[in-house]
């Protein structure tokens, strides 16, 4: 019964707390090394291929401008997915912005008109994120149909005017795996946003262009536009190429923001349940549990013996809180207070702690040299010279004993 009790301890504790085999990734996720349809692995390797220097974003946005990401401070390209399973924290939004502004271009794929499965799996609305990053805010204008819960469904865009990022672009593809609402796009600054392309069955916006400083942002309401799947749609991998001939510079590179998917160089969970140290250490605590748990020796109680109440314990852990929190210069008032205010009640005289010279002048119970004594030591209260606490009570409470 111990053995099937501790196994069963053992079990729970691996299951809640344990990440379980291909439990984490049962959706392809937009990442530059997904092999599944929404991730990013077909575009790497064909700019690879035609040898676009290309990085993989392991760190937060401040690492954009290490030189083992970018080493041309301008003319590189960030593919961004929202939504994203690591949040933003606050000191990223500015160094995003100053890298932006300084002559980069920002590429926003937005899970707003489609919705595939791995959007459920980080933040659920990407609003915020959105909003602060391209200062455009995004309201839905019409819910997703019956049918749309049923399958899949492809949508379309097709370009508005005439723009170089469009240039042989006829028709553009995304691929919604779950319902998704019909967005409508508005400014939320003073810059104004230039829409590029729109959807074929509605004519609301999906494609949008944006200056930022000497950069641009490139807000595009499809996050499954340049996914394995939807890369060779239509003119999907037109457009990527024309963005990269629009906007990159020579020396500049196209990065992939790994890191707020999970792909994330500063924790790694797969790399550290991985790691076989993590297991030997593991097995080691389990073996001597087992043995522990198993072993003969049995844990009992300590008897405790019967103490005797101490009736002063209270009084002397009271008396030395006291004397820790006390000021010693303030205990001296406090006695003078206390005893001047017992004199004063005893002749009837409000209790306001003022010193009685007059009639202790006059009483015969005390000597001339305690009376001397008394003011002092009152003296020196008053000036603020500390006197031993214990010579001072006992003089009082001898005073006090006199009078009574």
């Amino acid at each position: 019964m111990t053995l099937c009790l501790a196994l069963a301890a053992l079990l729970c504790f691996y299951a809640l707390l344990f990440p379980k085999p291909g439990a984490s990734l049962a959706n392809s996720q937009p990442l530059s090394t997904d092999t599944g349809p929404d991730g990013y692995l077909t575009a790497w390797r064909w700019l690879s291929n035609q040898n676009i220097p290309l990085a993989s974003l392991r760190d937060r946005y401040p690492g954009l401008s290490s030189p083992e990401v970018a080493p041309a401070a301008f003319g590189n390209l960030l593919v961004m997915t929202l939504p994203q399973k690591l949040p933003f924290k606050a000191a990223e939004w500015d160094s995003l912005d100053q890298w932006v502004q300084q002559g980069n271009t920002l590429v926003i794929l937005a899970a707003l008109d489609d919705t595939p499965r791995w959007a459920l799996d980080g933040n659920a609305d990407p609003q915020q994120a959105l909003r602060r990053i391209s200062r455009m805010n995004f309201i839905a204008v019409e819910s997703p149909s019956l049918r749309e819960w049923l399958e899949p469904r492809k949508i379309e865009a097709v370009p508005q005017g005439q723009h170089p990022l469009l240039n042989g672009v006829k028709s553009l593809y995304a691929i919604s795996d779950l319902p998704a609402s019909l967005w409508g796009a508005h400014n939320v600054e003073e810059s104004l946003s230039l829409r590029i392309a729109r959807r074929a069955d509605a004519g609301q916006g999906v494609l949008w262009l944006k200056a930022a400083g000497r950069g641009q942002i490139i807000v595009c309401a499809f996050a499954s536009l340049l996914s394995n799947r939807a890369l060779d749609q239509a003119d999907n991998a037109l457009l990527l190429s024309n963005i990269i001939a629009w906007t990159r510079a020579q020396s500049g590179r196209v990065i992939f923001d790994d890191a707020h998917q999970g792909l994330a160089r500063f924790y790694d969970p797969e790399r550290f349940f991985g790691d076989p140290r993590l297991h030997r250490t593991l097995l080691w605590i389990l073996l001597l549990w087992l043995v522990f748990v198993l072993g003969p020796q049995r844990l009992r109680a300590a008897p405790e013996r019967w103490r005797r109440v101490d009736e002063t314990a209270l009084i002397e852990a009271s008396g030395r809180f006291y004397t820790r929190a006390v000021d010693p210069l303030d205990a001296q008032r406090a006695l003078f207070v206390n005893f001047f205010n017992w004199l004063r009640h005893r002749i009837g005289l409000p209790e306001n702690g003022e010193p009685v010279w007059e009639w202790l002048d006059a009483q015969a119970a005390i000597t001339d040299e305690q009376r001397l004594g008394l003011q002092d030591l009152y003296a020196h209260t008053c000036a603020g010279d500390r006197v031993r606490l214990t010579r001072l009570h006992n003089f009082l409470s001898a005073l006090q004993g006199q009078l009574t």
